[in-house]
This record gives structure tokens, C-alpha cells and sequence, in this order.
């Protein structure tokens, strides 16, 4: 791995923490007024691919060896970040509550000698947990089992076994994980421009039959391109016109894709075959 690599992994790196940190937090708070067991992992799955696969394309990055620590990286960012919030919004809400209830509870606070709701929160968790603050809130959540299911005043838990939910802990970040080093590995299968590095743009043209599939194959391994003559069809594989966007391909590059129905996240085409675009030989960057 060159020194441009390695610079572009660290920047995809960094980039990533940030887009996993804010999710994860827009997802903590939202799940505090809704949560539906998986729905969160899900929609951060296929998030954090799409911003994986957007950070390689801006960088111009191809993500081979560096994938799975990214993938990782976010993954964990994520998951750590979504759970500190919703901490965050536990102990938030309990202060709330103890608030409310302030002339209720004024003889906790004169025996405690907490000054505000949020100590007097905080020497809850410490008598229950044996820590306060955002941890003891965790500690509690965890102690109150998996949630499946959170609406406006209801919540429903599965029981709780520690072993059980470290092994939904360790496949959710699994889950993660694979599906945005997929992502990314699909990516780094795509063509890019030799002269500027660019990821080529490509373009949906059609799809053609069997026939004139194999007629293209042959015709690209002569370097011939005769898609002009082509008439696209309801069923085959697809035809991707494949462009430079910084004008590097007089000639474009062509794709045969044939897609894989019923596969999870990325990587569901496989190419067939490809006529490589042609470039200038002089690069403008």
C-alpha cells in the first residue's frame, strides 16, 4: 500500500467516524420515541454503505485492503454511538420525572442532599449499579434486557441473559460490518479512469438478449464496439455505457451486467464481460 493509500484510508477512516457518530446519534434519540427491534441495524446498515461506497468515490479510493477495517470502524462508531444516547436519553428522562415529582420526592432530596434532579438521578444509579452517569444508565438498560419494542409509554423486553444479548451485541456489529465491507468491496471491482483515478460514471443503456450478449462478447475482445445496432429487450443482461466525468474517455466504455435477483445488500450483479473505455494518453490533472 503506497503513501496516497494509506493517506486516502485514513481520510475514509475519519470521514466515516463522523457520518457512523451523527447516525448513530440521530438514530439514539429517534429510538427513544420509537424502536422497533432491527429496524435501526437495518437502516444503519444500508446508510453506512452508501456513505462508505460516497467517501471511496470523493476520495478516489479503492477500498481492497482497507475495507474491513472501515467497515469495522463505522460499524463500531455506530453501535457505540446509538447506545450512549439512548443512555443519554434514559437518565435525560429521568430527571424529567424526578422533576416533575419534585414536592413528591422533596424527602429523597433532603436525605440524599442532592441539589438537582439529575444528582439525585445519579445517586440512583449509583445504589443500583455501582455507577452513575451515562454508565449507569447503560448498566441499567442492559440489566433490563434486549428491547424489542418502544412506543409512546410502552416497552417490552425480552428476559435478560448476558450471554444472549453479548451474542446480539457481537451480531449486530457483524451485521454491520459485512454489509458495508460488501459494499465497498463491490465498489472496488467497479472500473476507474486510469488517468485521473475517477470511478467511471456509468449509465444505465438497456438490457439485450442472450444472443446479442454473446455477439458483444465477441466483438470486444476484437476491441470492436457495436452497440449501435443493438435493440434492447424486457429480459437479459444489462448494457452500461461507462464515461470519464472529467472527459479522459473519447471512446466509452461498455459493461455486460447480469443481475442477481434475491441477494442481500450490494454486490447482486455480476459482469459478464467489458470493453475497457479508451483514454487520452495525457492526463489533465
Amino acid at each position: 500500500m503506497n503513501l496516497h493509500n494509506i493517506l486516502r484510508l485514513g481520510v475514509a477512516l475519519a470521514a466515516m467516524c463522523v457520518v457512523a457518530l451523527v447516525l448513530g446519534v440521530a438514530t439514539g434519540l429517534a429510538g427513544r420515541v420509537l424502536t422497533i427491534l432491527g429496524f435501526y441495524e437495518v437502516l444503519a446498515a444500508l446508510t453506512l454503505s452508501v456513505a462508505a461506497v460516497a467517501v471511496a468515490h470523493g476520495l478516489r479510493w479503492r477500498p481492497r485492503a482497507g475495507a474491513l477495517l472501515v467497515a469495522l470502524m463505522a460499524a463500531g462508531c455506530w453501535l457505540t454511538a446509538h447506545r450512549l444516547t439512548d443512555a443519554w436519553g434514559f437518565r435525560a428522562e429521568q430527571a424529567q420525572t424526578v422533576l416533575r415529582e419534585s414536592h413528591d420526592l422533596a424527602e429523597d432530596f433532603l436525605v440524599s442532599g442532592a441539589d438537582t434532579p439529575m444528582q439525585l438521578v445519579d445517586l440512583g444509579l449509583n445504589a443500583e449499579t455501582g455507577a452513575d452517569g451515562v454508565r449507569g444508565a447503560l448498566l441499567v438498560e442492559w440489566r433490563a434486557g434486549p428491547l424489542v419494542l418502544r412506543a409512546i409509554g410502552l416497552e417490552r423486553r425480552l428476559p435478560p441473559q448476558p450471554v444472549a444479548q453479548a451474542l446480539l451485541l457481537s451480531a449486530t456489529l457483524a451485521f454491520l460490518t459485512v454489509l458495508v465491507r460488501r459494499a465497498l468491496l463491490h465498489l472496488a471491482a467497479e472500473p476507474a479512469c486510469p488517468v485521473c483515478g475517477r470511478y467511471l460514471r456509468r449509465d444505465r443503456w438497456g438490457r439485450v438478449s442472450a444472443l446479442e450478449a454473446e455477439r458483444l462478447r465477441e466483438a470486444w475482445s476484437r476491441n470492436e464496439s457495436p452497440e449501435a445496432s443493438l435493440t434492447p429487450t424486457a429480459d437479459g443482461p444489462e448494457l452500461l455505457r461507462e464515461t470519464c466525468g472529467a472527459g479522459h474517455t473519447p471512446r466509452p466504455g461498455w459493461s455486460l451486467v447480469q443481475v442477481r435477483r434475491r441477494t442481500l445488500g450490494s454486490g447482486g450483479a455480476a459482469l459478464v464481460a467489458r470493453l475497457p473505455a479508451g483514454t487520452t494518453t495525457t492526463a489533465s490533472e
